[in-house]
């Protein structure tokens, strides 16, 4: 049996002929298989027409054929063969046509002789790869069974008698014979096609693990990139957004009151230097690998921290009235980090687009969950500060969805029918968690 190598060596090889399609390499191997069936039978009669003449005495010889019947015999090869051209598309009928060309040759031959064309055997071999398992078995019995009972109605191989040898002798031997060689060329295209359909469903899986694998490495990139926007937004953009709203307000403050223009540059300066340490912390993080590098880890901010925040927004000017409600229970870190970045989000916000609102944080401790909702109205128009010129929606809304989903909680955010808007984040109450003030957490730190 050719192996992979070989075969795909022979391909190319055939490709390069222009010889692409099954049919047209099926055509060829007809074309190869009929030169050697012709030069195998002109071969086998040259040979056993002496073998008989030396060992009966006969003057049995290359002559005893005649011209006729030596082109009609070859005639009927070279047809047998090209019959294999149809071993792929219809395996059944290419036998059927190879075995008629088989009895076909026996009215040809001479008495003493018989011949199994290389043809049968490609044809046995090709229904076994490309039928069905049972029905090629069938048909190659079948095949065995009409070759010899035809061979003795026409007469040829029962003359052998003649030469001493018994006809029913003859016709077993014939049939047990005749039968190993279908069934065998049957069972090894039997083996090859099955080899073949498991070797094509394993390049099938490994290719499909392939595409698997290249989907979840691609999905883990967005999820990843997703994840590295989320933190940079959630660092950055918070002090960013009030180090404009207090550069806006210096900029006016600068002629008429330069003490509250210089206070104002001051805050700036410091919210500028910690959110460029901020900064740093996340790249640090983002470039750590894991090998021992020296990147410092940023501190992960929880409810204790909430506290803090609200004063920063304040320190900017903005009017934040805080309520609580409920026995403040344990979070998960991931909880409380995403409670802290909505918020810190919502502020922004309200800041960047409603300068001058109050804003109304309230934070209920419910049984079954956590709300947090946040509320401003419009923009105040009678404050000097503006919001930014040119600005547009940005990718807060989406990035505090983004980090609800993670930790199974619901956010809302919609505006309200007073021209402001609202930002509502609802979290399951974990099972077993203990219910204790955050405050004691805080003071602790």
């Amino acid at each position: 049996m050719l192996g992979g190598p070989v075969l795909d060596a022979l391909r190319r090889r055939l490709d390069a002929l222009g010889v692409r399609t099954p049919t047209g390499r099926d055509a060829l191997l007809g074309a190869v298989v009929a030169a050697l069936s012709v030069a195998l039978f002109l071969t086998v009669l040259q040979v056993v027409s002496s073998s008989l003449g030396e060992t009966f005495g006969a003057q049995a010889s290359f002559d005893d054929m005649s011209t006729g019947a030596l082109v009609a015999a070859c005639v009927v090869l070279v047809g047998q063969a090209m019959a294999l051209t149809l071993r792929r598309r219809f395996p059944m009928l290419c036998l059927a046509l190879v075995l008629l060309g088989q009895v076909a040759l026996v009215p040809l031959l001479p008495a003493y002789m018989s011949f199994q064309t290389p043809a049968t055997l490609v044809a046995a071999y090709s229904v076994g790869m490309h039928a069905p398992r049972r029905p090629a078995l069938g048909a190659a019995a079948g095949a065995a069974v009409v070759q010899v009972l035809l061979g003795y109605v026409l007469g040829g191989p029962a003359s052998v008698a003649e030469l001493g040898v018994p006809v029913g002798t003859q016709l077993w031997g014939g049939l047990v014979s005749t039968l190993v060689v279908y069934l065998g060329a049957v069972l090894v295209g039997a083996y090859v096609g099955t080899r073949r359909e498991l070797l094509a469903q394993l390049r099938a899986r490994v290719a499909q693990a392939e595409r698997e694998r290249e989907a979840l490495a691609a999905q883990a990139v967005l999820a990843e990139r997703g994840r590295m926007a989320r933190e940079l937004h959630d660092v950055a953009a918070h002090h960013l957004s009030g180090i404009v709203v207090q550069a806006a307000a210096a900029e006016r403050l600068v002629a008429h009151d330069p003490d509250r223009a210089k206070e104002s540059l001051r805050w700036i300066r410091g919210q500028g230097r910690e959110t460029l340490e901020n900064l740093r912390l996340v790249v640090g993080i983002l470039r750590d690998t894991g090998e021992g590098d020296d990147a410092p880890s940023a501190p992960q901010p929880t409810l204790a921290d909430v506290p803090a925040l609200l004063d920063l927004a304040r320190s900017t000017g903005t009017r934040v009235q805080e309520t609580r409600r409920g026995e403040p229970y344990d979070l998960p870190p991931t909880v409380q980090l995403t409670v802290y970045r909505v918020l810190q989000e919502s502020l922004a916000n309200a800041r960047r687009h409603a300068p001058g609102s109050a804003v109304d944080v309230e934070t209920a401790y419910d049984a079954d969950e956590l709300a947090v909702t946040v509320r401003n109205g419009p923009a105040d128009r009678s404050v000097t500060t503006a919001p930014p010129q040119g600005a547009g929606p940005g990718h807060g809304v989406i990035g505090m969805t983004e980090r609800a989903e993670l930790v199974g909680a619901r956010l809302t955010a919609r505006r309200t029918s007073g021209g402001g808007w609202l930002v509502r984040l609802v979290v399951p109450r974990p099972e077993g968690a203990d219910a204790r003030a955050v405050a004691a957490g805080r003071d602790a730190r």
